[in-house]
């Protein structure tokens, strides 16, 4: 995952050296219409520079000079958009590009700026950018109609109190990080698997995990060297050149606990009750310690977090395979492990921060220094007068969350402007995707 603050990037003209010599160079210039060529072009090129996700900061202050003509800027933008996201994948998913947008700041830009993308979600089945909305500084109140109503087209939305990625990941470098900084998300933690294999007791699970840990690490410090290497000869000619990344990026490592409340509450046989989530609170105590203490050792700084990765239907599978299904799968809804928490919407509105799953979802939160992934579950009949709803409830709630929405869409003809079921309204296809 990297964050970029795009702003610094383009105004300087996108500089890439004797690198990409098929790929335009824009200077730096302060006209409109270049300013999203550019940004097009960034998008493009990141994508091919990060495996997870991009997060690019400083929109708002880039087209601040802009606000005359907010129509022309709406226009343009989603048609920059519209471009960046023709950009070839390398593995099965494409990585995500999010639009990071503190709120409080200039107001009429941000909300051209949801607008540009509310048009982007509505000629895009499935959008490959996604919007954060940083309600640290402002009202969620402000944009939450606009939001709830991208959702309803099926656009990617996440809202969070500072700086995080989609995928609940928090920049803890944001204080003192330059333009750029990186997270390398390479280990996931099978914790089922460790449980499994820890015969039930409690404490050798968690000595397992700390052992298990340090070697993860060491490695992944020397993969940030070779990268660090590699990047400085140019593999990476768009981070490399434009924010002399040696210098002034941070790049943190990031371990993701995959399948906690599988491994403590079916397998160590603890119950779903207060004894059981604190020794689920001592795992990830244990998991933060370890991380701190390897890091300071590595000189890298190390976060903890649970977020969304195609991991936990991979474990769940390799482990059904070992173990047998009934054993890992008995008491999970679903192909996968968990990941993060989920709240369901249609139960917001009676929760309060006293609540256990809000409770619990804060805790785990403070706990975590690399981020917990919260997703709000939306019911698929869902209008946008309850999402808006349900999306400032939990704003109130929470610190950071994501709406989803279940979107059908067609197969053959990428239909999805009003909910349908077995058939396609506009070409009668039965394929539903």
């Amino acid at each position: 995952t990297i964050f970029v603050n795009v702003k610094e990037l383009i105004e300087d003209g996108i500089d890439l050296g004797g690198k990409y010599l098929d790929v335009s160079r824009i200077p730096a210039s302060k006209q409109l219409d270049e300013i999203t060529s550019a940004l097009s072009i960034v998008i493009s090129l990141l994508s091919k520079e990060a495996s997870e996700e991009i997060v690019l900061d400083g929109l708002v202050s880039l087209f601040s000079k802009h606000s005359k003509s907010l129509p022309e800027l709406e226009q343009k933008l989603a048609a920059a958009f519209a471009t960046a996201s023709t950009t070839s994948k390398y593995n099965k998913s494409s990585t995500n590009v999010s639009i990071r947008l503190q709120l409080g700041s200039d107001t009429k830009i941000i909300n051209s700026i949801i607008n540009a993308y509310k048009n982007y979600a509505q000629i895009t089945p499935v959008p490959k950018i996604g919007l954060i909305i940083d309600n640290e500084k402002g009202k969620i109140t402000d944009v939450s109609a606009a939001a709830s109503e991208i959702i309803s087209l099926g656009g990617k939305v996440m809202f969070a109190k500072g700086n995080t990625s989609s995928l609940g990941v928090t920049n803890g470098s944001a204080k003192n990080s330059g333009p750029l900084s990186i997270m390398l998300q390479s280990v996931s933690i099978n914790l089922p698997r460790l449980a499994f294999e820890s015969n039930k007791d409690e404490t050798y699970f968690r000595a397992r995990l700390a052992l298990l840990m340090k070697p993860a690490l060491s490695s992944m410090a020397l993969r940030k060297k070779d990268i660090s290497d590699l990047t400085r000869r140019g593999l990476n000619p768009i981070l490399a050149k434009n924010t002399q990344y040696m210098q002034k990026s941070n790049v943190s490592l990031v371990v993701n606990l995959v399948g906690l409340k599988e491994a403590v509450f079916n397998i160590l046989g603890f119950k779903d009750n207060k004894e059981g989530r604190e020794i689920l609170h001592k795992v990830i105590e244990t998991a933060v310690d370890v991380g701190a203490k390897k890091g300071k050792e590595l000189g890298d700084p190390v976060a903890i977090c649970m977020t969304e990765t195609e991991s936990s239907t991979r474990f769940a599978t390799l482990d059904g395979e070992k173990y047998g299904k009934n054993s890992s799968l008995n008491s999970m809804e679903g192909d996968s492990y968990s990941e993060g928490i989920t709240i369901d919407a249609s139960e917001v509105s009676d929760l309060t921060a006293k609540s256990e799953p809000i409770s619990e979802c804060n805790k785990l939160s403070k706990l975590l220094n690399g981020g917990l992934f919260v997703t709000l579950n939306i019911g698929k009949d869902a209008k946008v007068a309850d999402i808006k709803k349900a999306i400032e409830k939990t704003a109130e709630l929470t610190t950071s969350f994501k709406p989803v929405q279940e979107i059908a869409i067609c197969g053959e003809c990428g239909f999805k402007d009003e909910p349908f079921e077995d058939k396609c309204p506009k070409c009668k296809s039965p394929y539903v995707v």
